[in-house]
């Protein structure tokens, strides 16, 4: 090539080509870095997985979650600056709803957080409109989020009135419209409870009314059979709702008995909710003291809360697994250094997550959340000063 030859410029076509294949390039790039980010905050990436109130202690409670079998890599989802009362997780995991707390009013505002996007959505007006809401429980199917509502007359107390606080009442939220429209569960006034539980199937809803005069668990029937009612109350004095079977035709739940020496204890009572007839699933009058139930997936099992009252005392409550055909009771977690409560099974029911409590005498007497594994009766900490653990994925990785 002579000093006055020009080098050869690429034809247009092999330009073209050159750079399609550049664009080719970007987009795989692009599309490759969001398959990788989508994959990086799906939440089934953890596999089983926990999340839980923390700290219990010596700051501002938020959401964290960990994977059961890497404890170490917890993290915080939720950053609320006055801290999270309690919160509710999707049975798919993806959503959690929790309860923030608003200052200077107090009052709790019901939030929610996609755990894939990290994006955070207000559900509620409830400090506007003068009320306190929290507790959000999800229906399984994820479409509806029933939660407890109080009207707290801040106005009207502010103007004299002294009228009070409203009685705790049953609201549901349609998580299907974009508004997030509410309602009360029943537009009577006097239809007043707390603690909202779903049924595995989402027909039915139970909370605790908490009628004074005439105190027991409400059973709200969505979807009522041939003959059968929607609303249903079964007497109960000890407060809480229980717990639905996996089918939604039984309730187990702790009721209260006094013995001969005046003292006052808790026992086990079933409920069948299709023929609406309940009977004693513990004897009252055993040296027991049983709280909580909850049951095995397999309708067949339940786990308990117990305290013996006799030799066998503990100084804190232990589990056991009763066998509901059989009424046959096999200790399942028993350690007298703890106490046991605010447990779950995972759906495929191998997996029981729990709150466990050091009595006197140890270093350290936060709460905890464990997991225990029933087949290999294995025991794995999960977090330490922590409280109120709820599953965020119950399947293994």
């Amino acid at each position: 090539m002579t000093s006055t030859d020009q080098p050869e410029t690429p034809s247009k076509p092999a330009r073209r080509r050159a750079l399609d294949i550049a664009a080719f390039g970007v987009i795989v790039a692009a599309f490759a870095l969001m398959l990788l980010l989508a994959e990086s905050t799906n939440p089934r990436r953890l596999g089983l997985s926990v999340a839980y109130l923390a700290p219990a202690y010596g700051g501002v409670q938020n959401v964290w979650v960990a994977p059961v079998n890497a404890p170490q890599e917890a993290r915080q989802v939720t950053f609320a600056a006055y801290g999270v009362y309690d919160f509710g997780v999707s049975a798919d995991g993806r959503f959690i709803a929790y309860a923030e707390r608003q200052e200077p009013s107090g009052l709790h505002e019901l939030k929610l957080l996609n755990m894939e996007t990290r994006q955070i959505t207000q559900l509620t007006q409830c400090e506007r409109d003068e009320a306190d809401c929290r507790t959000p429980r999800f229906r399984p199917n994820g479409d509806v989020l029933a939660y407890e509502r109080v009207n707290t007359n801040l106005s009207l107390n502010r103007s004299g009135m002294n009228v009070g606080m409203g009685a705790i009442r049953i609201w549901l939220l349609d998580m299907t419209d974009p508004a997030y429209y509410t309602r009360p569960l029943a537009e009577d006034s006097q239809f007043v409870g707390h603690s909202p539980e779903w049924s595995v199937d989402g027909s039915t809803l139970v909370f605790y009314a908490s009628d004074l005069a005439n105190p027991g668990i409400m059973v709200y029937n969505f979807a009522p059979r041939e003959g059968e009612r929607t609303l249903k109350f079964i007497p109960s004095q000890y407060g809480t709702t229980g717990t639905l079977s996996p089918n939604g035709q039984q309730l187990v739940f702790p009721d209260l008995t006094r013995r001969d020496d005046g003292s006052i204890y808790t026992y086990l009572r079933l409920a069948d909710l299709g023929a609406l007839s309940f009977g004693d699933l513990t004897n009252p009058a055993d040296p027991i003291d049983d709280t909580t139930a909850k049951f095995h997936p397999n309708g067949q099992q339940i786990v308990l809360e117990r305290r013996y009252t006799d030799d066998r005392y503990t100084r804190g409550y232990q589990l056991y697994m009763l066998d509901v055909a059989s009424r046959e009771v096999t200790p399942l977690l028993v350690d007298d250094r703890y106490t046991h409560g605010f447990f779950a099974f995972n759906a495929v029911g191998d997996w029981l997550v729990l709150q466990r409590f050091p009595l006197g005498g140890q270093a350290d007497t936060s709460p905890e959340i464990w997991a225990y594994h029933l087949p290999s009766q294995r025991l794995q900490l999960v977090a330490t000063n922590a409280f109120h653990p709820r599953w965020l994925i119950g399947e293994e990785g």
